[in-house]
């Protein structure tokens, strides 16, 4: 009877230990695939209509009074996958400035970072984050003398 009890504590250790190594195995994969799209903000994700548009012209250390477009048309779209597309266009001043192209993204509490392969990337600062409003602000500099500081108003 010795010999049977101690191979039944061998068999139930064993399935212990092996019950334990599924949970080990399947924590650290959960671990592991948790971090795997840093800085992907899930609210941000989807694709949002721009509703308004402000620029602010800056030069020679002042700055001209805001003008808006708001009925800006088109989307920006935020992909989980940490990319995204913008094809919008608003007007400013009477000139059309269409915004077309592919992105990498990321975000902060404060800070949505886009980065553009033909146009320089943009750091926008948001000023309102909800599931259904985005409101975020960044300057585009022209030179050293000029730049335009922009609001963007996004909505689902």
């Amino acid at each position: 009877m010795v010999k049977g009890s101690v191979f039944v504590r061998h068999c139930i250790l064993n399935t212990v230990m092996k019950g334990k190594l599924i949970v080990l195995t399947v924590l650290l994969l959960t671990v592991a695939l948790s971090g795997c799209h840093k800085g992907i903000d899930k609210v941000l994700v989807g694709t949002w209509n721009v509703t308004r548009v402000e620029g602010v012209f800056n030069t020679g250390g002042g700055s001209l009074p805001p003008i808006v477009d708001a009925s800006p048309t088109g989307t920006i779209t935020f992909k989980s996958n940490g990319t995204g597309e913008q094809n919008y266009s608003y007007t400013l001043g009477g000139t059309e400035y269409p915004q077309t192209g592919r992105f990498s993204w990321s975000a902060t509490d404060d800070l949505i970072l886009i980065e553009r392969t033909d146009d320089p990337d943009m750091e926008w600062t948001r000023i309102t984050d909800t599931d259904n409003k985005q409101v975020a602000t960044y300057n585009y500099l022209i030179n050293a003398n000029q730049s335009w500081d922009y609001t963007l108003t996004l909505e689902k």
